[in-house]
């Protein structure tokens, strides 16, 4: 996928995603574009124009600046703060956001399908969002639209799709908290965390900028339990993203009453 930066007579702004060899009809691919524009969720960045031929797809995004959530971890951007609270509340405000569009995309089978923390933008006020939402198409979602258009559902396979979402998840929780950068789809970083954690070295895992300003151990731990269950080898015991949505907006209450009680 390639991406350009275009500045319209108006003055604004747009991201445009160029995609090239993608197995998808025309037929299917604005079925699919229609859905996402659809989605009304502060969190859930939708395109705002899309252009289908044979040999190339081009979607339009208003233009976020202040970057990625990759660029925020291990970028330039040392202009803005990026401490336990901020982490913390990127993390629940994705999962709700990311909750909310499965739930509003199960029947369709339409999962994120390349989350990763560099499609994780950041508006005014450094409010995260999902981008590219639906936009890679794995061998699986593409099983469900033929299987599905047969009138054969098969459960399984719906499951499937939405729990990859949440193993890539996980792997943003665990970017989150430990401060390394995602490689082999996160594989490595995971096979990492759970050799230290099974050593009895949890707190080894933790960046060490995080621990440098007095975050929550406690709730660094919770949130490593709850990357450790999105990225479980086994997708049928990964929660839900509802789930999680509850778990990390737990932790968020947590944060707030500890911060009320210190003040």
């Amino acid at each position: 996928m390639e991406a350009y930066k275009v500045m319209l007579d108006n003055g604004v702004l747009l991201a445009v995603k160029r995609i090239k060899d993608w197995g998808i009809s025309k037929q299917d691919f604005e079925r699919r574009m229609n859905l996402i524009a659809q989605v009304k969720h502060p969190r859930v960045l939708p395109p705002v124009a899309y252009y289908c031929s044979q040999q190339e797809k081009l979607l339009a995004y208003k233009y976020l600046q202040n970057g990625s959530l990759f660029m925020l971890l291990y970028g330039s951007q040392s202009g803005h703060s990026f401490d336990w609270g901020s982490r913390l509340n990127v993390a629940a405000k994705i999962a709700e956001a990311l909750a909310y569009v499965h739930e509003e995309f199960l029947e369709n089978g339409i999962a994120h399908g390349n989350l990763k923390s560099s499609n994780i933008l950041f508006g005014k006020n450094m409010d995260p969002c999902i981008s590219e939402y639906g936009l890679m198409m794995a061998e699986n979602q593409d099983q469900f639209v033929h299987s599905h258009n047969k009138g054969l559902k098969s459960k399984d396979l719906i499951a499937s799709i939405f729990k990859a979402d949440v193993h890539a998840f996980g792997s943003i929780l665990l970017e989150l908290l430990t401060g390394k950068v995602i490689k082999n789809d996160g594989f490595d970083l995971v096979k990492w965390v759970n050799s230290v954690v099974r050593e009895e070295w949890t707190f080894e895992v933790f960046d060490k900028s995080l621990i440098s300003q007095g975050a929550s151990e406690e709730r660094m731990m919770s949130l490593l339990q709850v990357a450790l269950k999105c990225v479980n080898p086994s997708p049928n015991d990964r929660p839900s993203m509802s789930q999680v949505a509850e778990m990390t907006n737990s932790l968020i209450e947590e944060e707030e009453k500890s911060i009320s009680f210190d003040t």
